[in-house]
């Protein structure tokens, strides 16, 4: 398949006490058609950025973004975007947060009450429904975001490190179940992390940045599916390309350390 999401000399800067900031500088990447693709970078090489770029919700100083070959210049349908931190509404309940996107569209209310009983069943959350986000748990709250963006039946998920607050075990679960969502489904995926292991048990590559998003490090993934982190993390390969990825992280810290 071809690229879904491409990145042409992509440049993005900000304004600071008479200073330019530069974030991105001339970025070229590309996101093939049905694939989970994971970013991990230090903090500060403009991974957010390049999300909320390709998510159509800010604009590049120059360069440009096409999605299937066209100009990407505002927020999708086909595009969803799970962020770092939590956006449910905080007046409506689980229920209403899920169907958001779907009243957004029009649907009528018979389709969007089935559609959502269909996503709170998905994501783990019957029972639920009629809570609000206040009431319910780290995990949980990051089940409903997920089947919020599920509600608009995007083809492409933009994911911000969207485990990074979770204990280690839920993490592991919602990674799981992340896997089994995307299996089968064609979704492509653009995943953020800071979490090498994360990075190896979801992708099928790893791309590292550096400074200003520069790559420094790109590498496919040929671990079998389905894959289970219990114990895909003891086999020596997996800690073959944990050192290989780690070692390019490395890279790109002293890289942006000899930029400041």
């Amino acid at each position: 398949m071809g690229a879904i999401i491409r990145t042409e000399q992509l440049y993005k800067s900000f304004g600071r006490d008479n200073q330019e900031i530069v974030v991105l500088a001339g970025v070229n990447l590309e996101v093939e058609e049905g694939s989970f693709t994971v970013i991990v970078g230090p903090s500060g090489c403009g991974k957010s950025t390049l999300l909320n770029i390709v998510a159509g919700l800010a604009a590049p100083t120059s360069g440009c973004v096409y999605y299937r070959e066209t100009p990407l210049l505002s927020p999708r349908l086909e595009i969803g975007y799970l962020t770092q931190k939590d956006t449910l509404m905080p007046w409506r309940n689980i229920e209403s947060n899920i169907a958001m996107p779907l009243e957004i569209r029009g649907l009528g209310k018979v389709e969007r009450r089935e559609r959502t009983n269909e996503l709170i069943q998905l994501v783990g959350l019957k029972g639920f429904e009629k809570h609000y986000p206040h009431e319910l748990s780290g995990g949980m709250l990051r089940r409903a975001g997920l089947a919020r963006m599920l509600s608009a039946t995007p083809e492409t998920l933009l994911m911000d490190e969207p485990f990074g607050a979770l204990d280690a075990q839920l993490r592991l679960e919602l990674q799981g179940e992340l896997l089994n969502l995307w299996t089968g489904s064609g979704k492509s995926v653009l995943f953020i992390t800071h979490d090498i292991e994360e990075a190896l048990l979801l992708g099928d590559r790893v791309v590292v940045f550096g400074s200003e998003g520069s790559i420094v490090y790109d590498e496919a993934i040929f671990f079998p599916r389905p894959r289970d982190a219990a114990t895909l993390r003891f086999q020596t390969e997996f800690a073959t390309a944990h050192q290989r990825i780690w070692n390019a992280l490395v890279s790109a810290r002293m890289q942006q350390e000899a930029k400041r």
